[in-house]
């Protein structure tokens, strides 16, 4: 019997189109995906209420520096999607791990001159201590800014892997671009506005060139989700941040705290 090539052909498009059309909405549907289950609540309920109250009726689109394997990305792409919103999601990685980049302000121990210059918490840093303690005495392994992390120097990134989910959940509100901020974040790259920003790229430098690359289009009212500013492992982060904003109109907020994040998660409004 001949095989209908046509048919089978069809018959796993259309198969492939249901899929696409899959609602994620089970937790464990989220954590197969490894993707943000931005319906229950978690550390990143600022950022997403924001875009839930707003995207459609704030003009922009939204960046993300920083995009490792996904997490956050996908779901503000099945987000808006469900909001029935045209807005896009540009994400910025090199997807190959740490730039060779050597900073002070990076070192573990920029922690003590960000506590002597009453720039964070006794709370925070005596957090900083103990996470050294661990991972320095109980672990045995010496820590930098590129082992700091559990994720390592996040080297272990996989674009294709992304570009697999992103094709099965049939997202077309997502633009990756690839390479070193130093050469990708141009204004050719921007879009004309933005909306609202996710910047979790850890380190000194990669924060102060995502500042200067997303707050001039940034429009009023807009916000960034500031992964590390409250950090156990990268000084960096906090340090660029207060560099850049010293005189820019802006404000901080902190994320009230629930029941399922022990840490403090900030960001930060645009006023003009």
């Amino acid at each position: 019997m001949a095989i209908n090539l046509i048919k089978i052909f069809t018959q796993l498009n259309d198969e492939r189109k249901i899929m696409q059309k899959i609602n994620i909405k089970k937790d464990w549907e989220f954590n197969t995906l490894e993707i943000y289950n931005y319906n229950k609540s978690g550390p990143y309920d600022l950022y997403f209420n924001f875009i839930k109250d707003n995207a459609n009726y704030l003009d922009g689109d939204i960046i993300e520096a920083g995009v490792f394997r996904g997490r956050t990305l996908l779901s503000v792409g099945i987000l808006l999607a469900e909001m029935g919103s045209d807005k896009k999601i540009y994400g910025f990685d090199s997807f190959s791990g740490f730039p060779p980049i050597y900073e002070p302000q990076d070192e573990i121990n920029a922690f003590k001159k960000l506590f002597d210059s009453k720039m964070i918490s006794k709370d925070h840093f005596e957090a900083v201590q103990k996470n050294l303690y661990f991972k320095n005495v109980l672990i045995d392994l010496k820590t930098n800014s590129s082992s700091i992390s559990k994720s390592g120097d996040f080297s272990n990134t996989n674009k294709a892997d992304l570009l697999k989910k992103i094709d099965l959940l049939g997202l077309k509100n997502i633009i990756l671009v690839e390479g070193p901020f130093s050469t990708t974040m141009i204004p050719e790259n921007a879009p004309k506005n933005i909306f609202a920003a996710m910047i979790d790229c850890d380190l000194y430098s990669s924060y102060l060139q995502t500042f200067g690359f997303i707050w001039p289009n940034l429009i009023k009212d807009g916000i960034c989700q500031l992964d590390e500013y409250y950090s156990l492992k990268f000084p960096g982060a906090r340090i660029a941040t207060n560099e850049f904003l010293k005189n820019c109109n802006h404000e901080l907020i902190m994320s009230p705290l629930n029941e399922h994040d022990e840490f403090e998660r900030w960001a930060v409004k645009k006023l003009s």
